[in-house]
């Protein structure tokens, strides 16, 4: 069963957060994409063979699901998404995680290179990644996706915010099962848009990442899916240029949700990347 709590970041912000299968194998934190919820990843934390090969950990990014939604501009510092997941590493007692970020979810493994060293993780999980927030959106971000960005921010129109939402959702998977349709667009709804304006809006310092990269041979998986209508994968790639231990993926007929579109390759490649590179394999 899994292990919700809710826990307090460094600020006071309520971060929710859980944890699924055996505390002694890797673990890997799951981190979410924008307007989205640690729910996008239910798939993968009630499939057997990832409980059984990992320890599954995900949480709430702060703005978004049953975390808090602060809006003051202090609140979206670096730093403070950067507590966050000290938060989680703390509160689960987690030893250099595997961090996987998901689209937006990426730009958080920023956050925390900026003030940890890259010894702090075991390795980075690009999945359909935005790297870091700044002018890099405009590329990455595919001219469908950018196009519902705006709408999504304003707070004046309802009929455009509603159909940016459906459209965004939509570009997410072609056929998402309803359920989880459903559940994105409530976690759009429930987030406040200054919280989506902060979000948006706000640049990071990508120099501790790309050191972690380049320089201390911090390991990379990009995983990509052929049908991704949100990203642009070789703007991804040239945002980590140089990197040295990147291995890359590419997943015929998979979308934004790859795990999702093809959960077998998904999770052969993801496992057994971990099982490669994991410092518990070597031990």
């Amino acid at each position: 069963m899994s292990n919700g709590r809710n826990l307090k970041s460094a600020d006071g912000t309520d971060i929710y957060a859980e944890a699924l299968g055996d505390s002694y194998k890797p673990a890997v934190v799951f981190i979410h994409g924008f307007s989205m919820s640690s729910m996008a990843f239910d798939a993968i934390f009630s499939d057997p063979k990832w409980i059984a090969s990992v320890y599954l950990v995900r949480y709430d990014v702060r703005g978004h699901g049953r975390s808090g939604k602060p809006v003051a501009e202090a609140a979206w510092e670096s730093k403070r998404l950067a507590e966050d997941f000290d938060a989680v590493v703390e509160a689960f007692q987690l030893h250099r995680p595997f961090v996987m970020g998901w689209s937006l979810g990426a730009t958080y493994i920023t956050d925390i290179l900026s003030f940890k060293p890259p010894t702090y993780i075991a390795g980075i999980i690009y999945v359909a990644a935005l790297p870091y927030m700044g002018p890099t959106l405009a590329k990455v971000g595919t001219p469908a996706c950018l196009v519902n960005l705006g709408p999504l921010m304003q707070t004046t129109n309802v009929d455009e915010y509603q159909a940016a939402a459906i459209a965004f959702a939509e570009l997410t998977h072609a056929s998402l099962p309803y359920t989880y349709y459903l559940a994105c667009l409530g976690n759009s709804m429930i987030q406040r848009r200054e919280v989506t304006v902060r979000l948006l809006s706000r640049t990071q310092d990508p120099a501790g990442l790309l050191k972690a990269g380049r320089y201390s041979g911090l390991p990379m998986l990009a995983i990509h899916g052929a049908k991704d209508r949100i990203i642009n994968r070789e703007e991804v790639l040239n945002a980590v240029e140089g990197w040295k231990n990147l291995s890359k993926v590419d997943i015929d007929d998979a979308e934004h949700f790859i795990w999702i579109s093809q959960p077998g390759k998904f999770r052969q490649e993801v496992l057994d990347w971990v099982a490669r590179v994991s410092p518990l394999s070597t031990a």
